[in-house]
């Protein structure tokens, strides 16, 4: 797998496209980044799955709470 990958998004608050570089050689992240239409925080949590060689990128806004 790549270390760093190129991904469009849709921001969760507004629905603009946003292109995203993502370094996947630091492992799993949890990070906010700010959206460039609207400057609302987007959560973003990116899983690297080794054993299939696959990045899995969760996007949500971060309003949104887990219980």
């Amino acid at each position: 797998m790549k270390d760093f990958l190129s991904q469009r998004i849709t921001c969760p608050h507004c629905g603009h496209h946003i292109h995203l570089d993502l370094d996947a050689s630091s492992g799993d992240q949890d990070y906010i980044e700010d959206c460039t239409a609207c400057c609302n925080p987007i959560h973003l949590n990116m899983h690297i799955d080794h054993a299939n060689n696959k990045l899995e990128l969760h996007v949500d806004s971060d309003d949104e709470q887990i219980f």
